[in-house]
C-alpha cells in the first residue's frame, strides 16, 4: 500500500481588512473621502478605490495612513476594526510602541551625553598633562599626535551620533 503526499501550490491567503478598516477609521474621524484624501495628499478617487478594495495603497501611502490614524500598518491590514475592541487594542499597541521608541531614543541620548562628558574630561586631562611636560621625548610626541587624531575622530563620531539620534527622534512625532 502506497501513500502519496499532496502538496498545495496555492499560497496561504491571509486576511486583509485594509478596505473596510480604512472606511471605519475615516468615518470614526468624521471625515469624507475628500477630506481624508486631502490629509494624505491623495485624491478622492484613490480613497474610494482603497475602500472598495479595487486598489491597495503603496507601502508609503499605507505608512502615511497608519501615522494619520495612529495605528500600526500591520494592524490596519490584519485586524478587523469592525470589532471596536480590536481597534482599541491596535491604538493602545501603537501608542505603547511609540512611547517605547521615545524611551529608547532618550536612553541613547542620555548615554551619548555621558560619553561626551567623559571624552571632554579625557581631553581636558590630556591638555593639562601636556602643558606640564616641559621636554617630551619623541615617543610622547608621537603618542600625543595619535591622541589628537583619535580625539578629533571621536568628536566627529559624537556629532554624527547626535545627528542620528535627532533624526530618529523626529520620526516619533
Amino acid at each position: 500500500m502506497t501513500t502519496t503526499a499532496t502538496t498545495s501550490t496555492e499560497p496561504i491567503r491571509l486576511p486583509n481588512f485594509l478596505a473596510s478598516n480604512l472606511r471605519i477609521l475615516r468615518k470614526a474621524a468624521g471625515w469624507s473621502q475628500s477630506e481624508l484624501a486631502q490629509r494624505l495628499n491623495l485624491n478622492r478617487g484613490n480613497i474610494a478605490s482603497y475602500e472598495s478594495g479595487l486598489a491597495e495603497p503603496s507601502i508609503c501611502k499605507t505608512l502615511r495612513i497608519s501615522k494619520l490614524f495612529a495605528v500600526d500598518p500591520r494592524d490596519i491590514i490584519r485586524r478587523d476594526f469592525s470589532d471596536q475592541e480590536e481597534l482599541t487594542l491596535a491604538k493602545i499597541a501603537f501608542a505603547q510602541r511609540k512611547e517605547e521608541k521615545r524611551d529608547r531614543i532618550a536612553s541613547h541620548q542620555q548615554r551619548a551625553d555621558e560619553l561626551a562628558g567623559l571624552i571632554k574630561s579625557s581631553r581636558m586631562l590630556f591638555d593639562y598633562k601636556s602643558e606640564k611636560i616641559t621636554s617630551p621625548c619623541a615617543d610622547a610626541e608621537i603618542l600625543a599626535a595619535h591622541y589628537q587624531q583619535l580625539s578629533e575622530l571621536t568628536n566627529q563620531l559624537l556629532d554624527n551620533h547626535a545627528a542620528l539620534l535627532s533624526e530618529l527622534g523626529c520620526q516619533c512625532d
